[in-house]
């Protein structure tokens, strides 16, 4: 979740930014991507208004409902006073931009991102062929720390406008220190909760390292098509002014919150 509303704010903010007019000397992307990114850090506290940014650190959701039916598997809830703190403490550890094979490299830490809120549950879970009756009220406390991300993408021209780009190589991985979850169900007594909360623990560290040779394969399907769309408009040149152009517009806002 929290990685699609930061790819998706990243791609309103682009969409949004004004129209890209290139200086006279052309920009490194590695350098524009660098002023990119110590603006957008220092802009999360605020949002940015002009380009429907909305605050993001700490990112807040007041109410929001969901359902999910499948098979004998069903069930409704919702969420609120949601509360996501740590998205723009993150440390760029290290990065590059090859300009001749055109192959960017970076890896980015987030020491730790916490969620609060509370959310409910009503329904009814099928596992095994054995329907059980599911409610849960809970207060939501979970802490991911040590969130690493490091990876590299390769530019080529784009397959439908051939000024513009693509991503056409690319490898992700990420990897989590420790799940820390201390969610309290009011439902539950202390040593359900107690067990509820070391299993998820336990549950969440393993999907991250089950998860992990998928990863390209999910960016293929859920975040490319999107990207490349995005990249088809731009020459290199032009994605780099681009991203300056919208570092200086955040420091000129001069965001002096603190998260």
């Amino acid at each position: 979740m929290i990685a699609k509303v930061v790819l998706l704010a990243l791609l309103v903010a682009a969409a949004s930014a004004s129209p890209v007019a290139l200086d006279s000397t052309a920009i490194n992307f590695g350098d524009a991507i660098t002023q990119f990114l110590q603006a957008w850090k220092k802009m999360l506290p605020c949002g940015y208004a002009p380009y429907d940014i909305p605050v993001m650190a700490p990112l807040t959701n007041d109410f929001s409902t969901f359902q999910y039916s499948m098979g004998e598997t069903n069930f409704v809830g919702n969420t609120s006073n949601i509360r996501i703190s740590g998205l723009n403490n993150f440390e760029i550890i290290g990065g590059a931009f090859d300009t001749s094979s055109q192959k960017a490299s970076f890896d980015v830490l987030f020491p730790e991102i916490q969620i609060l809120g509370s959310f409910a549950i009503e329904g009814v879970m099928s596992m095994l062929g054995i329907a059980f009756p599911v409610r849960e009220v809970s207060l939501i406390n979970e802490r991911f720390q040590q969130l690493r991300l490091v990876g590299e993408y390769t530019f080529a021209q784009s397959l439908t406008n051939p000024s513009g780009l693509r991503i056409s190589e690319y490898h992700l991985q990420f990897y989590l220190a420790d799940v820390k979850i201390d969610n309290w169900d009011t439902l539950w007594n202390i040593s359900l909760n107690d067990y509820a909360n070391l299993w998820s623990s336990q549950i969440t560290n393993l999907l991250v390292k089950q998860i992990q040779p998928n990863v390209d394969h999910l960016l293929a399907v859920y975040a490319m098509p999107n990207i490349n769309e995005f990249l088809s408009a731009f020459s290199l040149n032009q994605l780099s002014q681009l991203f300056v152009n919208m570092a200086n517009n955040w420091n000129s806002a001069n965001c002096q919150v603190q998260a």
